[in-house]
């Protein structure tokens, strides 16, 4: 007999969930994620600053988002996420103002610090989590169009520059920072813990039987790090990552170094986060009825070519950077939006919370890595070749591992228990 029924009338909760997430998600994609490379000239002129001092302050806060993360998500499993979202906001719009105001090099790496504390919960983990509770069937849609929210926020890096160049950067940093507040407040009281709370199952199902609730498989942290797929779906993770963050600091600078103007390098994030915008969607929905473990090697495998791609451009040809931009959307917009699907497939959403916050130990260690390191060399070398081609080359190791992805063990079916 079939103990659950759809809803068929009322909006499911869960997808108001989710568009409060993509308003949070693309601002902050706007402001402190792709925008941020449009800041790094400004900042290293006006301040005497290189690039690699900049692109530490990126490491210091990946660092402590890293070792925040695990505890985070054992916090995130016990503690209200409404609660979460709001004391995050505030704490990480108190570091962008002291960004803002920074004059040293200590003030602003512990502006990063704090911005790290409180992004961790108002940006990262407590948006992905609590939709990996509401949805289960429609996880790929929901991760492919939360995720649209980071390419939305590449396509006004240009609008970034503009604010930047008529306001100067301190100012349009705090203009960002009150935005924060103004849209982080309310929209964080539309974040709900879970949807058994409320009467209702995963993806909108209820109980026929209102005496019954729904327990999906769930497994101990210690019983996760003996399952294979962990490490090999961390690893992949942090390879990419490596590419991906270090590309979006570095963008824009690298255009420059080549000889093009700051408008026209910031284009590239224009056109390849337009381009993302609609190939997460795609991500996400054949994430529901294909493997995703051969998503996430495509996505690997084109941000590897589109990497060999970059280290062969040389700044005259406008067409060969529009067509890098293109095929880098196809890559990267996969390490996003896959992530949290694949990880409710083989751990399920009981203590998703827990391992989503170890796992993301893995891609934090590739981001802290990744945009230092090209800033080294670029400091070093005075050209930041070759280290497209070493990104390129991590990404296709990335493929490998993705390919040893066992078949998922923990996607079956629900109990159903009764409630006493």
């Amino acid at each position: 007999m079939n103990t659950l029924i759809k809803k068929s009338k009322s909006i499911y909760y869960g997808w108001y969930i989710l568009a409060a997430a993509i308003v949070l998600l693309t601002y902050q994609s706007v402001a402190f994620v792709y925008g941020m490379t449009a800041f790094m000239t400004p900042m290293a002129v006006s301040m005497g600053w290189t690039y690699a001092q900049i692109s530490l302050a990126v490491t210091i806060r990946g660092v402590e988002v890293g070792a925040l993360d695990p505890i985070a998500g054992i916090v995130i499993d016990r503690w209200p996420a409404r609660r979460l979202m709001i004391l995050g906001t505030i704490v990480f719009t108190a570091g962008v103002l002291l960004l803002s105001r920074a004059t040293s090099l200590w003030v602003f790496y512990l502006s990063y610090i704090i911005m790290g504390l409180g992004g961790t919960f108002s940006f990262s983990m407590v948006p992905q989590t609590i939709l990996a509770r509401w949805f289960k069937k429609n996880i790929g849609k929901v991760s492919g169009i939360l995720s649209m929210g980071f390419s939305i926020g590449g396509i006004f890096v240009p609008f970034i520059v503009t604010g930047i160049q008529a306001y100067g950067w301190r100012d349009m940093m705090m203009y960002l920072a009150f935005g924060t507040l103004i849209l982080g407040l309310p929209l964080s009281l539309v974040f709900r813990d879970r949807p058994e709370d409320y009467g209702m199952l995963a993806d909108g199902a209820v109980p026929v039987d209102t005496e019954v609730i729904h327990r999906e498989p769930t497994m101990t942290f210690r019983q996760v790090l003996k399952i294979r797929a962990f490490w090999l779906i961390g690893l992949a993770g942090m390879l990419q990552m490596l590419a991906v963050h270090a590309l979006t600091i570095h963008i824009v600078p690298y255009l420059g170094s080549l000889g093009m103007n700051s408008t026209t390098a910031a284009l590239s994030v224009t056109i390849f986060s337009a381009v993302a915008l609609g190939i997460r969607l795609l991500y996400g929905f054949l994430a529901d009825v294909i493997a995703k473990k051969y998503l996430m090697v495509i996505s690997c495998g084109i941000s590897a070519i589109a990497l060999v791609m970059l280290s062969a451009l040389d700044g005259k040809s406008f067409t060969a950077m529009v067509v890098f931009s293109v095929v880098y959307a196809f890559g990267v917009a996969g390490s996003s939006a896959l992530r949290v699907p694949i990880l409710r497939d083989y751990f399920g959403a009981g203590n998703f919370g827990t391992v989503f916050g170890w796992i993301s130990v893995f891609t934090v260690i590739g981001g802290v890595t990744g945009a230092p390191l090209a800033g080294w060399v670029y400091d070093a070398r005075g050209t930041y070749f070759p280290i497209w081609l070493v990104f390129a080359g991590l990404c296709a190791l990335a493929v490998v591992f993705l390919l040893m992805l066992p078949t998922p063990v923990v996607n079956k079916p629900p109990k159903l228990i009764a409630v006493k």
